[in-house]
């Protein structure tokens, strides 16, 4: 699993506790994401930049729910920011 894939499923589970199976109907909507049935989500490897496919999944979650949400998915990847270089940081993700 990839650092991409681990922020993209720490962000739909987290935005998961606070809004239910809404973040994963949310995220199926977000070109390159992928939910196996098991609920492990994984970027696809045909995908975009995968910093661009976490930046339209952070930004379709705030699209509903505004800032707060943004705010969240900050909070739960802060720690996997540490191990990537600075231009591979998504952008809604810099602090």
């Amino acid at each position: 699993m990839s650092i991409f894939d681990t922020m993209a499923q720490r962000i739909i589970r987290e935005q998961a506790l606070i809004i239910g199976p809404l973040a994963y109907t949310e995220a199926k909507k977000i070109s390159g994401i992928e939910i196996r049935t098991d609920g492990e989500v994984q970027i696809a490897s045909s995908a975009q930049e995968p910093s661009i496919v976490i930046n339209d999944l952070i930004g379709q979650y705030e699209h509903l729910f505004g800032r707060a949400s943004i705010e969240v998915c900050k909070d739960v990847v802060q720690d996997l920011l540490t191990d990537l270089p600075k231009d591979k940081i998504p952008t809604r993700l810099v602090v």
